[in-house]
């Protein structure tokens, strides 16, 4: 008895389009910089905070928030 393997391939139109990777890849692009934006901000000194006309509590409260919400 022989075994035969069965090919299957999976067609074109199955396949998702580059173009919705690129904006999976624009999504996750702004959830990174989101992430690394609010640790700097956590990160500066008050002076700092006063140059940009924040105080530590407003600050606190973006820098808690999580990178999917803008």
């Amino acid at each position: 008895m022989s075994t035969r393997v069965v090919e299957r391939r999976v067609p074109r139109s199955a396949l998702p389009h580059p173009v919705a990777f690129a904006g999976l890849r624009q999504i996750l692009g702004l959830w990174l910089r989101r992430a690394r934006t609010r640790r700097q901000l956590d990160a500066l000194s008050d002076h700092e905070l006063r140059d940009l006309g924040l105080d530590r509590g407003d600050a606190a409260v973006e820098a808690r928030k999580p990178f999917w919400r803008g």
